[in-house]
Protein backbone atom coordinates (compact mmCIF):
# COMPACT_ATOMS: atom_id res chain seq x y z
CA UNK A 1 0.00 0.00 0.00
CA UNK A 2 3.09 2.32 0.51
CA UNK A 3 3.17 3.28 -3.50
CA UNK A 4 -0.21 4.02 -3.01
CA UNK A 5 -0.13 6.20 -0.10
CA UNK A 6 2.62 8.23 -1.32
CA UNK A 7 1.39 8.60 -5.13
CA UNK A 8 -1.77 10.07 -2.62
CA UNK A 9 0.18 12.51 -0.86
CA UNK A 10 1.65 13.75 -4.02
CA UNK A 11 -1.69 14.31 -5.77
CA UNK A 12 -3.08 16.43 -2.23
CA UNK A 13 0.29 18.43 -2.57
CA UNK A 14 -0.05 18.99 -6.33
CA UNK A 15 -4.23 19.66 -5.75
CA UNK A 16 -3.80 21.82 -2.70
CA UNK A 17 -0.72 23.96 -4.33
CA UNK A 18 -2.84 24.52 -7.37
CA UNK A 19 -5.71 25.49 -4.88
CA UNK A 20 -3.96 28.24 -2.95
CA UNK A 21 -2.46 29.55 -6.02
CA UNK A 22 -6.28 30.31 -7.80
CA UNK A 23 -7.59 31.64 -4.42
CA UNK A 24 -5.00 34.18 -4.59
CA UNK A 25 -5.06 35.30 -8.11
CA UNK A 26 -8.70 35.64 -7.52
CA UNK A 27 -8.48 37.60 -4.32
CA UNK A 28 -5.34 39.57 -5.89
CA UNK A 29 -7.73 40.22 -9.08
CA UNK A 30 -10.08 41.60 -6.53
CA UNK A 31 -7.60 43.74 -4.65
CA UNK A 32 -6.62 45.22 -8.14
CA UNK A 33 -9.77 45.62 -9.02
CA UNK A 34 -10.94 47.60 -5.64
CA UNK A 35 -7.91 50.17 -5.52
CA UNK A 36 -7.78 50.41 -9.30
CA UNK A 37 -11.48 51.68 -9.25
CA UNK A 38 -10.50 54.06 -5.91
CA UNK A 39 -7.55 55.55 -7.89
CA UNK A 40 -10.01 56.35 -10.79
CA UNK A 41 -12.15 57.44 -8.76
CA UNK A 42 -10.10 59.92 -7.06
CA UNK A 43 -8.12 60.89 -10.18
CA UNK A 44 -11.00 62.17 -11.29
CA UNK A 45 -11.58 65.73 -9.90
CA UNK A 46 -8.99 67.11 -7.34
CA UNK A 47 -10.45 64.77 -4.47
CA UNK A 48 -6.58 63.83 -4.86
CA UNK A 49 -5.73 66.53 -3.02
CA UNK A 50 -8.08 66.65 -0.60
CA UNK A 51 -7.08 64.93 2.77
CA UNK A 52 -10.59 64.92 4.01
CA UNK A 53 -11.99 62.31 0.83
CA UNK A 54 -8.29 60.17 0.91
CA UNK A 55 -8.74 60.00 4.54
CA UNK A 56 -12.30 58.46 3.80
CA UNK A 57 -10.75 56.35 1.31
CA UNK A 58 -8.21 54.62 3.48
CA UNK A 59 -11.20 54.14 5.84
CA UNK A 60 -13.43 52.30 3.27
CA UNK A 61 -11.42 50.71 1.05
CA UNK A 62 -8.03 49.86 3.66
CA UNK A 63 -5.57 51.25 1.84
CA UNK A 64 -3.36 54.18 1.63
CA UNK A 65 -3.16 57.09 -0.98
CA UNK A 66 -0.62 58.60 -2.05
CA UNK A 67 -0.18 62.00 -4.76
CA UNK A 68 2.84 62.83 -5.99
CA UNK A 69 4.17 65.05 -9.24
CA UNK A 70 6.35 63.14 -12.18
CA UNK A 71 9.11 64.55 -9.86
CA UNK A 72 8.64 61.95 -7.13
CA UNK A 73 7.55 65.21 -4.46
CA UNK A 74 4.38 64.17 -2.38
CA UNK A 75 1.91 66.17 -2.14
CA UNK A 76 -1.05 64.59 -0.27
CA UNK A 77 -0.71 60.96 1.48
CA UNK A 78 -2.12 59.06 4.43
CA UNK A 79 1.07 57.50 5.35
CA UNK A 80 3.99 58.64 7.31
CA UNK A 81 6.37 61.16 5.33
CA UNK A 82 9.40 58.90 5.07
CA UNK A 83 7.79 55.81 3.49
CA UNK A 84 5.56 57.83 1.39
CA UNK A 85 8.61 59.63 -0.30
CA UNK A 86 10.71 56.00 -0.71
CA UNK A 87 7.44 54.73 -2.69
CA UNK A 88 6.74 58.25 -4.58
CA UNK A 89 11.03 57.86 -5.62
CA UNK A 90 10.16 54.24 -6.58
CA UNK A 91 6.81 55.24 -8.66
CA UNK A 92 8.14 58.31 -9.73
CA UNK A 93 8.80 57.80 -13.25
CA UNK A 94 5.95 54.75 -14.21
CA UNK A 95 3.55 57.28 -15.59
CA UNK A 96 5.50 58.65 -17.80
CA UNK A 97 3.87 59.12 -21.07
CA UNK A 98 0.82 57.92 -19.38
CA UNK A 99 -2.09 59.68 -20.20
CA UNK A 100 -5.37 60.11 -17.78
CA UNK A 101 -7.98 57.52 -18.02
CA UNK A 102 -5.17 55.03 -18.08
CA UNK A 103 -4.83 53.36 -14.60
CA UNK A 104 -1.49 51.43 -14.00
CA UNK A 105 -1.14 48.59 -11.94
CA UNK A 106 1.84 48.19 -10.13
CA UNK A 107 3.52 45.99 -7.22
CA UNK A 108 6.12 47.54 -4.92
CA UNK A 109 7.99 46.61 -1.86
CA UNK A 110 7.35 48.33 1.44
CA UNK A 111 8.29 47.42 5.08
CA UNK A 112 9.98 44.05 3.62
CA UNK A 113 6.39 42.81 2.16
CA UNK A 114 4.62 43.67 -1.09
CA UNK A 115 2.33 45.89 -1.38
CA UNK A 116 0.32 46.16 -4.74
CA UNK A 117 -0.44 50.15 -6.03
CA UNK A 118 -2.82 51.38 -8.69
CA UNK A 119 -1.53 54.53 -10.13
CA UNK A 120 -3.64 56.93 -12.94
CA UNK A 121 -2.90 60.88 -13.84
CA UNK A 122 -4.77 63.17 -12.12
CA UNK A 123 -7.26 64.75 -14.91
CA UNK A 124 -7.50 67.94 -14.13
CA UNK A 125 -3.86 68.24 -12.99
CA UNK A 126 -1.22 65.74 -15.82
CA UNK A 127 1.36 66.30 -13.93
CA UNK A 128 0.29 65.12 -10.87
CA UNK A 129 -0.60 61.29 -9.88
CA UNK A 130 -2.49 59.67 -7.84
CA UNK A 131 -1.78 56.14 -5.96
CA UNK A 132 -3.81 53.95 -4.08
CA UNK A 133 -1.83 51.37 -2.25
CA UNK A 134 -2.80 48.13 -0.93
CA UNK A 135 -0.43 46.86 1.86
CA UNK A 136 -1.25 43.20 1.34
CA UNK A 137 -2.70 42.56 4.68
CA UNK A 138 -5.93 40.94 2.96
CA UNK A 139 -4.08 38.75 0.74
CA UNK A 140 -1.49 37.99 3.52
CA UNK A 141 -4.09 37.05 5.67
CA UNK A 142 -6.51 34.77 3.09
CA UNK A 143 -2.78 33.44 1.97
CA UNK A 144 -2.26 32.23 5.91
CA UNK A 145 -5.83 31.28 6.79
CA UNK A 146 -5.76 29.37 2.91
CA UNK A 147 -2.25 27.46 4.03
CA UNK A 148 -3.47 26.49 7.23
CA UNK A 149 -6.45 25.13 6.11
CA UNK A 150 -4.52 23.57 3.44
CA UNK A 151 -1.93 22.12 5.91
CA UNK A 152 -4.25 20.61 8.31
CA UNK A 153 -6.49 19.24 5.43
CA UNK A 154 -3.42 17.26 4.04
CA UNK A 155 -2.36 16.05 7.64
CA UNK A 156 -5.97 14.88 8.13
CA UNK A 157 -6.04 13.73 5.07
CA UNK A 158 -2.97 11.48 4.95
CA UNK A 159 -3.63 10.40 8.87
CA UNK A 160 -7.35 8.91 7.36
CA UNK A 161 -5.28 7.72 4.31
CA UNK A 162 -2.69 5.99 6.34
CA UNK A 163 -5.63 4.80 8.19
CA UNK A 164 -7.34 3.35 5.29
CA UNK A 165 -4.58 1.51 4.20
CA UNK A 166 -3.78 -0.36 7.09
CA UNK A 167 -7.20 -1.29 7.69
CA UNK A 168 -7.21 -2.33 4.30
CA UNK A 169 -3.59 -3.84 4.11
CA UNK A 170 -4.88 -5.92 7.19
CA UNK A 171 -7.81 -6.66 6.01
CA UNK A 172 -5.93 -7.91 2.51
CA UNK A 173 -2.48 -9.33 3.44
CA UNK A 174 -3.55 -11.04 7.08
CA UNK A 175 -5.10 -13.89 5.05
CA UNK A 176 -2.80 -13.89 2.16
CA UNK A 177 -0.01 -14.65 5.15
CA UNK A 178 -2.33 -17.04 6.63
CA UNK A 179 -2.72 -18.62 3.16
CA UNK A 180 1.18 -18.36 2.46
CA UNK A 181 1.67 -19.98 5.93
CA UNK A 182 -0.91 -22.62 5.43
CA UNK A 183 0.65 -23.72 1.98
CA UNK A 184 4.23 -23.90 3.69
CA UNK A 185 2.87 -25.99 6.40
CA UNK A 186 1.57 -28.38 3.67
CA UNK A 187 4.65 -28.77 1.62
CA UNK A 188 6.13 -31.86 2.72
CA UNK A 189 2.88 -33.93 4.67
CA UNK A 190 -0.57 -34.29 3.63
CA UNK A 191 -2.44 -31.20 5.22
CA UNK A 192 -5.03 -32.14 8.15
CA UNK A 193 -6.76 -28.78 8.10
CA UNK A 194 -7.84 -26.63 4.89
CA UNK A 195 -7.09 -22.86 4.00
CA UNK A 196 -10.21 -20.39 5.37
CA UNK A 197 -12.74 -20.17 2.52
CA UNK A 198 -15.00 -16.98 2.35
CA UNK A 199 -16.69 -14.75 -0.24
CA UNK A 200 -13.76 -12.50 -1.35
CA UNK A 201 -11.25 -12.70 -3.96
CA UNK A 202 -8.51 -14.03 -1.01
CA UNK A 203 -11.36 -16.41 0.03
CA UNK A 204 -12.04 -17.53 -3.15
CA UNK A 205 -8.28 -18.36 -3.54
CA UNK A 206 -8.44 -20.27 -0.01
CA UNK A 207 -11.60 -22.58 -1.97
CA UNK A 208 -9.43 -22.88 -5.22
CA UNK A 209 -6.68 -23.62 -3.46
CA UNK A 210 -8.53 -26.42 -1.00
CA UNK A 211 -9.70 -27.89 -4.41
CA UNK A 212 -6.45 -28.38 -5.54
CA UNK A 213 -5.60 -30.01 -2.56
CA UNK A 214 -8.33 -32.41 -2.64
CA UNK A 215 -7.40 -33.09 -5.86
CA UNK A 216 -3.55 -33.75 -5.20
CA UNK A 217 -4.77 -35.82 -2.37
CA UNK A 218 -6.50 -37.80 -4.69
CA UNK A 219 -3.98 -38.15 -6.80
CA UNK A 220 -1.50 -38.99 -4.15
CA UNK A 221 -3.96 -41.94 -3.18
CA UNK A 222 -4.18 -42.80 -6.38
CA UNK A 223 -0.38 -43.21 -6.75
CA UNK A 224 -0.07 -45.08 -3.49
CA UNK A 225 -2.67 -47.25 -4.82
CA UNK A 226 -1.23 -48.45 -8.42
CA UNK A 227 2.17 -48.34 -7.22
CA UNK A 228 0.41 -51.13 -4.71
CA UNK A 229 -1.05 -52.98 -7.21
CA UNK A 230 1.91 -53.00 -9.41
CA UNK A 231 3.76 -54.70 -5.97
CA UNK A 232 0.64 -57.00 -5.75
CA UNK A 233 0.78 -58.02 -9.43
CA UNK A 234 4.42 -58.90 -8.89
CA UNK A 235 3.97 -60.95 -5.69
CA UNK A 236 0.85 -62.52 -7.19
CA UNK A 237 2.94 -63.64 -9.79
CA UNK A 238 5.57 -65.07 -7.96
CA UNK A 239 3.55 -66.65 -5.04
CA UNK A 240 0.94 -67.87 -7.81
CA UNK A 241 3.67 -69.85 -9.51
CA UNK A 242 5.28 -71.09 -6.91
CA UNK A 243 2.17 -72.68 -5.05
CA UNK A 244 -0.16 -73.83 -8.04
CA UNK A 245 1.19 -76.63 -9.42
CA UNK A 246 1.99 -78.10 -5.74
CA UNK A 247 -1.70 -77.12 -4.65
CA UNK A 248 -2.84 -79.13 -7.92
CA UNK A 249 -1.25 -82.42 -6.71
CA UNK A 250 -2.42 -81.78 -3.01
CA UNK A 251 -6.13 -81.41 -4.66
CA UNK A 252 -5.57 -84.49 -6.53
CA UNK A 253 -3.94 -86.82 -4.38
CA UNK A 254 -7.20 -86.12 -2.05
CA UNK A 255 -9.34 -86.73 -4.18
CA UNK A 256 -8.05 -90.01 -4.78
CA UNK A 257 -8.23 -91.31 -1.09
CA UNK A 258 -11.48 -89.64 -0.69
CA UNK A 259 -12.01 -92.30 -3.86
CA UNK A 260 -10.61 -95.26 -2.62
CA UNK A 261 -11.83 -95.01 0.92
CA UNK A 262 -15.22 -93.39 0.13
CA UNK A 263 -16.64 -97.20 0.52
CA UNK A 264 -14.79 -98.80 3.58
CA UNK A 265 -12.91 -96.36 4.72
CA UNK A 266 -12.70 -94.90 8.35
CA UNK A 267 -15.10 -91.75 8.67
CA UNK A 268 -12.79 -90.26 10.41
CA UNK A 269 -10.43 -90.33 7.57
CA UNK A 270 -12.96 -89.56 5.55
CA UNK A 271 -13.66 -86.03 7.25
CA UNK A 272 -10.28 -85.38 7.89
CA UNK A 273 -9.96 -85.37 4.19
CA UNK A 274 -12.94 -83.64 3.57
CA UNK A 275 -11.26 -80.72 5.68
CA UNK A 276 -7.98 -81.08 3.48
CA UNK A 277 -10.03 -80.58 -0.15
CA UNK A 278 -12.17 -77.53 2.24
CA UNK A 279 -8.70 -75.71 2.46
CA UNK A 280 -7.03 -76.73 -0.68
CA UNK A 281 -10.51 -74.49 -2.20
CA UNK A 282 -9.69 -72.20 0.34
CA UNK A 283 -5.85 -72.06 -1.09
CA UNK A 284 -7.08 -71.82 -4.49
CA UNK A 285 -9.38 -68.83 -4.00
CA UNK A 286 -6.49 -66.87 -2.59
CA UNK A 287 -4.34 -68.25 -6.03
CA UNK A 288 -6.86 -66.85 -8.22
CA UNK A 289 -7.17 -63.61 -6.40
CA UNK A 290 -3.66 -63.50 -6.97
CA UNK A 291 -3.44 -64.21 -10.13
CA UNK A 292 -6.46 -61.66 -11.03
CA UNK A 293 -4.42 -59.05 -9.72
CA UNK A 294 -1.51 -60.15 -11.69
CA UNK A 295 -2.82 -60.52 -14.87
CA UNK A 296 -6.20 -59.21 -14.79
CA UNK A 297 -8.46 -60.68 -18.02
CA UNK A 298 -10.53 -58.91 -20.49
CA UNK A 299 -14.42 -58.59 -19.67
CA UNK A 300 -16.41 -59.90 -22.68
CA UNK A 301 -19.70 -58.26 -21.49
CA UNK A 302 -22.68 -59.35 -23.26
CA UNK A 303 -26.61 -58.71 -21.60
CA UNK A 304 -27.01 -61.03 -19.15
CA UNK A 305 -29.42 -61.89 -16.07
CA UNK A 306 -28.24 -60.76 -12.58
CA UNK A 307 -30.64 -62.20 -10.65
CA UNK A 308 -30.11 -65.38 -11.63
CA UNK A 309 -26.18 -64.82 -11.56
CA UNK A 310 -26.53 -63.50 -7.87
CA UNK A 311 -28.48 -66.93 -7.57
CA UNK A 312 -25.98 -68.98 -8.49
CA UNK A 313 -23.27 -66.93 -6.32
CA UNK A 314 -26.02 -67.71 -3.10
CA UNK A 315 -26.39 -71.56 -3.93
CA UNK A 316 -22.36 -71.41 -4.26
CA UNK A 317 -22.14 -70.35 -0.62
CA UNK A 318 -25.27 -71.94 0.67
CA UNK A 319 -23.81 -74.72 2.38
CA UNK A 320 -21.10 -72.71 4.07
CA UNK A 321 -24.05 -70.08 5.62
CA UNK A 322 -26.32 -73.37 6.39
CA UNK A 323 -23.33 -74.39 8.34
CA UNK A 324 -22.91 -70.87 10.25
CA UNK A 325 -26.53 -70.74 10.77
CA UNK A 326 -26.37 -67.35 8.96
CA UNK A 327 -29.49 -66.60 7.29
CA UNK A 328 -30.07 -65.60 3.98
CA UNK A 329 -32.63 -62.65 2.85
CA UNK A 330 -32.95 -62.29 -0.93
CA UNK A 331 -34.75 -59.42 -2.38
CA UNK A 332 -34.37 -59.60 -6.56
CA UNK A 333 -36.22 -57.24 -8.44
CA UNK A 334 -38.62 -59.50 -11.14
CA UNK A 335 -38.47 -56.21 -13.27
CA UNK A 336 -34.90 -55.99 -13.40
CA UNK A 337 -33.48 -55.32 -17.18
CA UNK A 338 -30.57 -57.58 -18.96
CA UNK A 339 -27.59 -55.45 -18.16
CA UNK A 340 -24.52 -56.35 -20.04
CA UNK A 341 -22.22 -58.30 -18.01
CA UNK A 342 -18.87 -60.55 -18.31
CA UNK A 343 -20.78 -63.74 -15.76
CA UNK A 344 -17.64 -65.41 -15.19
CA UNK A 345 -15.78 -62.51 -13.72
CA UNK A 346 -18.54 -60.90 -11.89
CA UNK A 347 -19.18 -63.69 -10.36
CA UNK A 348 -16.16 -63.98 -8.19
CA UNK A 349 -16.56 -60.77 -7.77
CA UNK A 350 -19.87 -60.91 -6.01
CA UNK A 351 -18.65 -64.27 -4.58
CA UNK A 352 -15.41 -62.37 -3.04
CA UNK A 353 -18.30 -59.28 -1.49
CA UNK A 354 -20.94 -62.36 -0.27
CA UNK A 355 -17.52 -64.11 1.49
CA UNK A 356 -16.59 -61.32 3.36
CA UNK A 357 -20.44 -60.30 4.38
CA UNK A 358 -20.71 -63.96 6.00
CA UNK A 359 -17.50 -63.67 7.63
CA UNK A 360 -18.38 -60.42 9.39
CA UNK A 361 -21.36 -61.69 10.85
CA UNK A 362 -21.51 -64.30 13.87
CA UNK A 363 -23.44 -67.50 14.19
CA UNK A 364 -27.04 -66.58 13.69
CA UNK A 365 -26.45 -63.41 11.75
CA UNK A 366 -27.99 -62.50 8.62
CA UNK A 367 -26.48 -61.37 5.22
CA UNK A 368 -29.63 -59.94 3.09
CA UNK A 369 -29.10 -59.41 -1.01
CA UNK A 370 -30.97 -57.69 -3.32
CA UNK A 371 -31.02 -55.69 -6.72
CA UNK A 372 -33.21 -52.75 -8.03
CA UNK A 373 -33.43 -50.74 -11.39
CA UNK A 374 -31.37 -47.50 -10.99
CA UNK A 375 -31.50 -44.66 -13.16
CA UNK A 376 -27.89 -45.73 -14.54
CA UNK A 377 -28.74 -49.23 -14.86
CA UNK A 378 -28.65 -51.52 -12.42
CA UNK A 379 -27.64 -52.02 -8.65
CA UNK A 380 -27.05 -55.26 -6.02
CA UNK A 381 -26.70 -54.36 -2.48
CA UNK A 382 -25.31 -57.16 -0.16
CA UNK A 383 -26.06 -56.00 3.68
CA UNK A 384 -24.42 -57.78 6.45
CA UNK A 385 -25.03 -57.25 10.72
CA UNK A 386 -22.13 -58.08 11.90
CA UNK A 387 -20.08 -55.74 13.90
CA UNK A 388 -19.61 -53.16 10.56
CA UNK A 389 -16.25 -51.57 9.74
CA UNK A 390 -14.54 -49.14 11.97
CA UNK A 391 -14.99 -45.80 10.77
CA UNK A 392 -11.03 -44.52 10.49
CA UNK A 393 -10.44 -47.66 8.18
CA UNK A 394 -13.50 -47.20 5.68
CA UNK A 395 -11.19 -45.04 3.27
CA UNK A 396 -8.74 -47.79 2.94
CA UNK A 397 -10.88 -51.07 2.16
CA UNK A 398 -10.01 -51.10 -1.51
CA UNK A 399 -6.07 -50.83 -1.11
CA UNK A 400 -4.14 -53.59 -1.92
CA UNK A 401 -3.16 -55.86 0.76
CA UNK A 402 -5.46 -53.92 3.38
CA UNK A 403 -7.53 -56.08 5.47
CA UNK A 404 -9.15 -55.98 9.29
CA UNK A 405 -9.14 -60.09 9.16
CA UNK A 406 -6.25 -61.87 11.13
CA UNK A 407 -5.83 -64.63 7.78
CA UNK A 408 -6.98 -62.20 5.30
CA UNK A 409 -4.86 -60.96 2.61
CA UNK A 410 -6.19 -57.95 1.79
CA UNK A 411 -7.61 -58.78 -1.86
CA UNK A 412 -10.77 -59.56 -2.38
CA UNK A 413 -12.20 -56.20 -2.50
CA UNK A 414 -9.75 -55.05 -4.39
CA UNK A 415 -10.56 -57.70 -6.92
CA UNK A 416 -14.05 -56.73 -6.75
CA UNK A 417 -13.52 -53.37 -7.26
CA UNK A 418 -11.41 -53.80 -10.16
CA UNK A 419 -14.50 -55.90 -12.24
CA UNK A 420 -17.03 -53.91 -11.63
CA UNK A 421 -14.89 -50.77 -12.61
CA UNK A 422 -14.06 -52.85 -15.69
CA UNK A 423 -17.67 -53.39 -16.19
CA UNK A 424 -18.11 -49.74 -16.56
CA UNK A 425 -19.57 -49.38 -13.01
CA UNK A 426 -18.54 -48.61 -9.43
CA UNK A 427 -18.89 -50.22 -5.64
CA UNK A 428 -19.20 -48.28 -3.03
CA UNK A 429 -18.89 -49.28 1.30
CA UNK A 430 -20.49 -48.07 4.04
CA UNK A 431 -22.15 -48.66 7.00
CA UNK A 432 -25.42 -50.18 7.24
CA UNK A 433 -28.27 -48.90 10.37
CA UNK A 434 -28.43 -50.12 12.41
CA UNK A 435 -25.25 -52.37 12.84
CA UNK A 436 -23.01 -53.69 10.21
CA UNK A 437 -21.86 -52.84 6.61
CA UNK A 438 -23.69 -52.65 2.95
CA UNK A 439 -21.73 -52.50 -0.32
CA UNK A 440 -23.96 -51.16 -3.13
CA UNK A 441 -22.48 -52.38 -6.80
CA UNK A 442 -23.80 -49.77 -9.62
CA UNK A 443 -23.94 -51.33 -13.08
CA UNK A 444 -24.42 -49.50 -15.99
CA UNK A 445 -27.19 -50.72 -18.87
CA UNK A 446 -25.39 -50.17 -21.54
CA UNK A 447 -22.03 -51.21 -22.76
CA UNK A 448 -21.12 -47.58 -23.98
CA UNK A 449 -21.28 -46.42 -20.59
CA UNK A 450 -18.07 -46.52 -18.33
CA UNK A 451 -17.22 -45.01 -14.75
CA UNK A 452 -14.86 -42.24 -14.30
CA UNK A 453 -14.17 -43.34 -10.44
Amino acid sequence: MLPFAVAAVVAMALSAILTRAAVEAALRERVESQIVSAASLLAQSGFALTPLVIGSVRAIADADVLTFDRQGHVLTTTMDAQRAAAIAATLGHVMDGEEPGHPVFRTVACEAATCYAALEVVRSRPDLVVAVIDRGTELAMARQNITGTIVAGGVLGLVLLLSVSEFVSRRVTTPIERLVAFTQSTSDEPPVTRAAEGGDEVGRLGRAFNGMLDRLAESRRALVRNEKLALAGLFAARVAHDIRNPLSSIKMQTQLLQTRLRDGGDTRTLASLAAVAGDVLQVESVVRDLLEVARPGEVRRVPGDLNALVRRCLAQVADRLSYRKIEQRVDLDPALPPVPIDADRLQQAILNVINNAAEAVTSGGTVTVRTAQTPQGASLVIVDDGEGVPADVLANVFDPFFTTKPDGVGLGLVNARSVVEQHGGRITLEPARPRGTQVTIILPATEGERHDG
